[in-house]
C-alpha cells in the first residue's frame, strides 16, 4: 500500500528551539569511543556526577538535552534525538553539571551520526493535493505554525514510564524519511511512520503523558499530540474521531482516537510521529526506550 496510501503532512521543520548557556568554564573531554547514532534515531545516555551535583544540562547539535534523576542518585538519564536531516559528521554532546556550590563542570562526550539512506517516491496526484489555493495556503501556514509552537515547549517533568507501546495494531509502511516527488515538485520528507489499519481501529497512547494540542487541521486531519515531558512529543494524525481533549492526562494504553483518513490522506492509516527537543525522530526507534 506505500505506493498508494500516502499523506502529506505539514510539518516538515523541526521547530526552533533555544540553546542551553553554557558556563565558559574550562571542559574536559571523555576519552570514551564515539557514540553512534543514525539519522533519525534516539538514544539513550546517561553521566556518573558526584555527591553534591544538583543538576545536569545538555546540548547536543545546537539542541537542548534535558537530564532527569534516576534512580540512584548520581546519576542521571537523557533521551537524545539526531533529526533525520542532521549531517553526518562527529559532534560533541556538551554536558553541564553543577552543584550546590554553584560549581560547574562541562564535558563533552563524542558522537558520530550515521548516515541513512532512505527512498525516494515519485507520484502524480490530483493537482489539489500540491498546488493549494490562497485561502488553504493560508490555513495550512498558520496550522504549521501553532503545531510548532506546541513541539516547541519543554516541559520540565518526566510523565512517561517504562517501556513505549505501538499505537495501534496494522501494517507498517516503512514510510519514515521517505522523501516524495509529487508531480516533479520535491516535498519535505515524510517526519513519521504510517501505519495502514481498518477505518475505526482503536489508536492508544503510546505512553503516559498530557495532550498537548487536539485540532482538525488541513494537512493533518483530526489530530492529537500527547507531551512525555522533557521535549519528547508524540502525534497522531488522519484521525476519524478524537476521545481526550487538550490538559488530559493518559496512561499508556489508553484509547485516545480511532483511524481515519481525514485531512490529505488517500486512505484509513494512522501517521504516528515523534519529535525530541526539535528532533524529528523515527517513532520506532523510541519503542527500545525505557
Amino acid at each position: 500500500m506505500l505506493l498508494r496510501l500516502f499523506c502529506l503532512i505539514a510539518v516538515g521543520i523541526a521547530p526552533f528551539l533555544p540553546a542551553t548557556v553554557f558556563s565558559e568554564e574550562p571542559s574536559r573531554s571523555e576519552t570514551v569511543a564515539p557514540i553512534r547514532a543514525k539519522q533519525g534515531d534516539v538514544f539513550y545516555f546517561s553521566v556518573q556526577v558526584g555527591p553534591d551535583a544538583v543538576s545536569v544540562e545538555g546540548r547536543f547539535l545546537n539542541r537542548p538535552v534535558p537530564f532527569f534523576k534516576m534512580g540512584n542518585p548520581q546519576e542521571f538519564g537523557a533521551l537524545i534525538g539526531v533529526d533525520l536531516a542532521d549531517p553526518p559528521a562527529h559532534d560533541d554532546l556538551l554536558v553541564e553539571i553543577s552543584d550546590a556550590a554553584g560549581k560547574r563542570e562541562l564535558r563533552r562526550y563524542p558522537v558520530e551520526v550515521l548516515p541513512v539512506h532512505f527512498l525516494t517516491q515519485e507520484l502524480t496526484v490530483p493537482k489539489n493535493y500540491v498546488d493549494l489555493d490562497e485561502e488553504s495556503s493560508k490555513r495550512a501556514a498558520e496550522e504549521q505554525e501553532k503545531i510548532l509552537q506546541s513541539l516547541g515547549k519543554i516541559t520540565v517533568q518526566k510523565f512517561w514510564a517504562g517501556r513505549f507501546m505501538m499505537p495501534v495494531e496494522g501494517k507498517i509502511a516503512g514510510s519514515f524519511g521517505l522523501r516524495r516527488i509529487m508531480n516533479g515538485q520535491p516535498r519535505s520528507p515524510h517526519s513519521g511512520e504510517d501505519i495502514n489499519a481498518p477505518q475505526g481501529t482503536d489508536v492508544r497512547a503510546t505512553n503516559e503523558g498530557i495532550v498537548a494540542l487536539v485540532g482538525d487541521f488541513f494537512f493533518s486531519g483530526k489530530s492529537i499530540i500527547l507531551d512525555h515531558g522533557l521535549g519528547l512529543y508524540s502525534m497522531y494524525f488522519h484521525l476519524d474521531q478524537v476521545d481526550v481533549a487538550e490538559g488530559r492526562r493518559v496512561r499508556k494504553g489508553d484509547v485516545i482516537g480511532k483511524v481515519g483518513a481525514t485531512g490529505r490522506a488517500t486512505g484509513p492509516h494512522l501517521h504516528w510521529g515523534t519529535r525530541l527537543n526539535g528532533a524529528r525522530v523515527n517513532p520506532l526507534s523510541i519503542l527500545n526506550i525505557e
